[in-house]
């Protein structure tokens, strides 16, 4: 018989799992959106190889939203599982979630390498920041992680869940299964992209603070100000929501919570928490940005107001029909 601790347990796993996910979800979505928007408009971010990251990443995250978040809220609050149903779907949720989460880091990763090149005393260092070099290497990696996605297609597969004999989609295979949490997850998706970023964002930084005494036009480094500090804070605030996830993924994976379902519970609600907050990176760009740069914000407030509902109002008045005199 459960004990009243373990079913409180599992019930607040599965109301983090409804509602925390649900917020991040709406939140996530808007934030893509604006982002995008705001990065299209603005001629200023269209020839800037650290804005087509932070665009790549608002596609992306849209992306990864879907395949992971908004397919575990369904399952978790309507029983609604498409995985258990459609082995394609299967194949692809997981297929997805890791090819969208390797380009994640790695624009994020790119973008504070690019800005500490853009900010660089060194002229040789400041040509590898150019437009060009950046859609090449965005090519690069996004091959490089479609094929390395590619035994995902083969190894995960829906299978009968010993506990509750009920279908799930797995890993079907236990060296893959090996690989994919220790390596993919803990090294590949996690830990590299918090090294990289740690390390370039203190470099970045520190060109920063010598930026203003350096002779190039005005626009060019307000901008690049700009974009080295929305880049660094949100570094600094992915730290947060990775780090937790993987302390707890790395317990679940190494503890033998099987003797104590108390104990198994409560790894699954942090799991639960952290694992939520592990799609926050993905969901709370734009937010950053604007409360970050002050600059960000008027350009938001000037795309949104004067480019798109200024053309829509006259738009809405050349369109209109004078009634008869």
């Amino acid at each position: 018989m459960s004990s009243p601790s373990l079913l409180s347990l599992t019930y607040a796993a599965q109301e983090v799992n409804i509602y925390l996910r649900s917020i991040i979800l709406i939140f996530g979505v808007t934030s893509n959106i604006l982002n995008i928007i705001v990065f299209l408009s603005l001629e200023i971010f269209r020839d800037s190889s650290c804005a087509f990251y932070l665009l790549v990443m608002s596609f992306i995250s849209i992306i990864q939203i879907f395949f992971g978040l908004f397919a575990r809220t369904l399952n978790v609050a309507f029983s609604v599982d498409w995985s258990t149903t459609s082995l394609t779907y299967c194949k692809l949720r997981y297929y997805f979630f890791q090819v969208c989460s390797a380009i994640f880091y790695t624009c994020i990763a790119l973008a504070t390498i690019d800005q500490y090149l853009a900010t660089c005393s060194s002229p040789f260092l400041q040509r590898f920041s150019n437009i060009k070099l950046a859609r090449w290497l965005f090519v690069i990696f996004t091959i490089i992680w479609i094929m390395h996605g590619i035994p995902i297609l083969y190894y995960y597969n829906q299978d009968i869940s010993n506990s509750t004999n009920a279908t799930i989609c797995t890993i079907t295979n236990d060296t893959f299964q090996q690989y994919y949490s220790y390596f993919t997850l803990i090294i590949l998706l996690c830990s590299m992209p918090v090294i990289i970023t740690v390390l370039f964002g203190i470099l970045a930084y520190r060109n920063v603070q010598h930026l203003t005494y350096r002779t190039m036009p005005l626009v060019r480094r307000e901008t690049d100000k700009q974009l080295t500090i929305m880049v660094l804070v949100q570094d600094v605030y992915n730290l947060f929501f990775i780090i937790p996830y993987i302390v707890v993924y790395a317990l679940q994976l190494n503890l033998n919570i099987n003797l104590d379902p108390i104990y198994a519970a409560q790894i699954e609600l942090a799991l639960s928490i952290t694992g939520a907050l592990y799609y926050v990176p993905f969901s709370s760009a734009f937010y950053i940005y604007v409360c970050v740069s002050e600059r960000f914000r008027r350009q938001f407030l000037y795309v949104l107001f004067k480019l798109h509902l200024g053309r829509c109002r006259q738009d809405f008045a050349r369109n209109q029909i004078l009634p008869d005199t």
